[in-house]
């Protein structure tokens, strides 16, 4: 049963000295987080999200729901003439990704937190219409929290991550019926990824079946595509954390 807390009910869900299980974590910037509840307390919320842990401040957390409520309506679909299925599942994330950061909430630390959740989605089972809602609150969140972030590699390295999650949801809507190809939007994004570089390279060898560029803002790509740009999302991810980690040993020094 669905139970939106009070302000009150919060407050004593965070004084919590055990952990409980929850499905669902609402933050107060409007965005879901779907896991188990491991911590509550003064300091904040811990939530285990496909294996991942992802850490939120006290002031982060607007309420708790021990079940998903109802998604709001998908984003609009792709051309009428293609159709979505499911791509091969997300390999692990290819980024050496350093420990929990303590770091006091911040802007970028709460995009970064959004981010990890949605990249910690892409290795369960999902539909695409569940992909797309969950890329459409990310992206929202991301940029609001973003706004407040006048520049900086971090935010570069967090906008990246988050257009390949973009990217990837707009390629599997615009799937091919009757091939394993997709159509991906041109983005200047791709060429900051490697993994991707080298993915186009080795398809565009196999023929015009794997890749062509029929149109000026498209190419069509093999599906592969697509659990390669959420290894991509997931290295800016890396990346991010990185920076963190040295912004954190400079500041300390």
């Amino acid at each position: 049963m669905i139970g939106r807390l009070t302000a009150a009910l919060i407050a004593a869900a965070l004084a919590l000295p055990a952990p409980a299980s929850a499905q669902v974590i609402e933050l107060t910037g409007g965005e879901w987080v779907e896991g188990v509840l491991k911590e509550a307390t003064s300091a904040g919320v811990v939530v285990e999200v496909g294996g991942q842990t992802v850490r939120f401040g006290a002031d982060r957390v607007r309420a708790i729901y021990f079940a998903a409520p109802a998604p709001p309506p998908p984003p609009p679909t792709g051309p009428p003439d293609l159709a979505p299925s499911t791509p091969a599942a997300s390999p692990a994330p290819s980024a050496t990704v350093p420990p929990e950061l303590s770091q006091p909430s911040s802007p970028v630390v709460d995009a970064l937190q959004v981010l990890k959740a949605l990249r910690a989605a892409t290795v369960g089972a999902m539909n695409l219409r569940e992909y797309q809602t969950k890329v459409a609150r990310s992206a929202a969140a991301v940029d609001r929290y973003l706004a407040a972030v006048s520049s900086g590699p971090e935010r570069d390295t967090i906008r990246d991550a988050m257009r390949y999650h973009v990217l990837a949801a707009s390629a599997w809507d615009n799937q091919g019926a009757a091939s394993r190809t997709v159509w991906l939007k041109r983005d200047d994004t791709l060429d900051r990824c490697t993994a991707y570089l080298d993915f186009a390279r080795a398809m565009r060898e196999k023929g015009e079946a794997f890749y062509a560029e029929r149109l000026s803002t498209y190419v069509v790509i093999s599906d592969g595509v697509i659990p390669v740009l959420w290894a991509c999302a997931s290295d800016k991810i890396g990346e991010t954390e990185l920076l963190l980690t040295k912004d954190k040993t400079s500041a300390a020094r």
